[in-house]
């Protein structure tokens, strides 16, 4: 059996059983779907566990997390992996879009919008044969395809089909007694979490909803220039109380 090299045009021969391949002519990284032949690459990972680790105690520290999380939270297993995903190239008129779809059943959040730079692709080589980290595709490229055109994208614009590799550092920690997962992306140190422990937003509802009410009630029951003292000693509690709430929660 032969096919069509993607870059070149080449003769390609395939034996029974084969899915990835080099062109013996230009040397392209070749996947071999059942209904499709396409580039096959990996993305290089540009941070190491430790720096997975620093970018996912910087995001535990930021703003949408409950305090305190980057020094509670216990890590309680790691993992690193090349996890696949379908990649396109689009045409819009003078536009080129790029689409992703997993190649496997994931639940990881946001990864149809991550970002991928050109500069971060290698091809898929012999040394990568049997690597564990690099899981297999279980998401045919027909499958794929008609996820895009759910998404309402027209398949005909496509310009380029690849099978692409990305680095995740998969992350579990404990926090509070439950156990929840982070993915920190391999290439850009982007965290992604579909659940976290969240800073709790009831006592910013009382402190917001308590001055309203107090400020309400100042100028229904307190002339000019008595209201304007009243005002300031009141906004000076609610920002006493709000710096509480956000060194509390």
């Amino acid at each position: 059996m032969e096919v069509k090299c993607p870059q070149c045009g080449g003769d390609v021969k395939v034996l029974e059983g084969e899915t990835f391949l080099t062109c013996e002519y230009c040397s392209s990284a070749i996947y071999i779907d059942k209904s499709k032949v396409v580039f096959h690459y990996l993305v290089k990972s540009t941070i190491d566990e430790a720096g997975a680790l620093a970018s996912l105690r910087r995001w535990m520290a930021g703003s949408s997390t409950v305090k305190g999380l980057d020094k509670e939270a216990k890590i309680t297993k790691k993992e690193f992996i090349f996890f696949p995903i379908w990649y396109f190239k689009i045409k819009q008129g003078e536009k080129e879009l790029i689409k992703i779809q997993p190649a496997s059943p994931s639940p990881i959040p946001g990864i149809k919008s991550i970002i991928i730079t050109a500069g971060d692709f290698r091809f898929y080589g012999p040394e990568d044969v049997g690597n564990p980290a690099i899981k297999e595709p279980s998401v045919l490229y027909g499958s794929a395809m008609e996820w895009l055109k759910n998404d309402g994208v027209d398949a005909t614009g496509i310009s380029q089909s690849s099978l692409v590799h990305i680095p995740l550092y998969i992350f579990n920690y404990g926090y509070g007694g439950s156990t929840y997962t982070a993915i920190v992306d391999g290439s850009s140190g982007k965290v992604m979490a579909l659940e976290f422990p969240s800073k709790q937003e009831l006592p910013y509802l009382v402190v917001g909803g308590g001055a309203a009410i107090i400020f309400f009630l100042e100028g229904m029951s307190l002339d000019f220039p008595e209201v304007l003292f009243a005002y300031f000693v009141t906004a000076f509690f609610v920002v006493m109380a709000a710096v509480y709430v956000a060194e509390k929660v």
